[in-house]
């Protein structure tokens, strides 16, 4: 009786860990004034948002040194996001919590830095 539960509880282990886990999907998150920046990308092909955080860096770099721009990266499973993985990555910019642009796929650098200066209006 002993050995069947062990042997149970050993195969239910072993099944568990060989089912699949969920992917997850790299955040960046930044809240400049009355903004929200979300990127989103696959964490194990981080070189796809290259351009996005290069771009990010730009905008950053371009803003007024008193305005403080801090970047958070956390991770989320990909069946919690409701973008399609096809389309990472994304960058989504929020004014007040509504969707003003959101911006997908491979683009370079320079458009995807004209997308923030053209959408995000911070106070100079």
């Amino acid at each position: 009786m002993i050995n069947r539960i062990i042997l149970s509880f050993l195969a239910i282990f072993l099944l568990a860990g060989c089912l699949q886990k969920g992917e997850t999907v790299q955040v960046l998150t930044a809240t400049p004034e009355n903004y929200e920046l979300y990127l989103y990308s696959e964490a194990d092909q981080e070189e796809s948002a290259q351009d996005y955080l290069s771009a990010l860096l730009d905008w950053k770099l371009k803003q007024d040194e008193g305005a403080e721009l801090q970047f958070e990266q956390t991770e989320k499973n990909k069946n919690d996001l409701n973008i399609p993985t096809e389309e990472l990555p994304v960058l989504i910019v929020k004014e007040e919590g509504k969707t003003v642009t959101t911006i997908s796929g491979n683009n370079p650098r320079e458009k995807i830095l004209m997308t923030l200066e053209n959408h995000i209006a911070m106070v100079r």
